[in-house]
């Protein structure tokens, strides 16, 4: 059975601001590791839990991607 540090380390979040203009929180979203690629805000679409819009985000609005250790341990490796 895997601890829940195996667990986490399986997913990545990201974050960006609601374009909606009243709106404008922060909004985060969660995936499998594997279903994104770093760094590619293209990858993520954004449902605002306070208003409902969905929406994709530009580079300049990506606010962060968090990345699993194993790949940072791996970038690391290779250095």
């Amino acid at each position: 059975m895997l601890d829940d540090r195996e667990q986490r380390d399986d997913i990545v979040a990201a974050a960006s601001n609601c374009p909606a203009s009243d709106c404008s929180a922060l909004v985060v979203e969660y995936r499998a590791a594997g279903s994104v690629r770093p760094g590619h805000p293209e990858d993520w679409e954004f449902t605002c839990s306070r208003c409902g819009t969905e929406f994709s985000v530009l580079p300049g609005d990506f606010i962060f991607q968090s990345i699993p250790r194993r790949w940072l341990s791996a970038y690391l490796n290779s250095a």
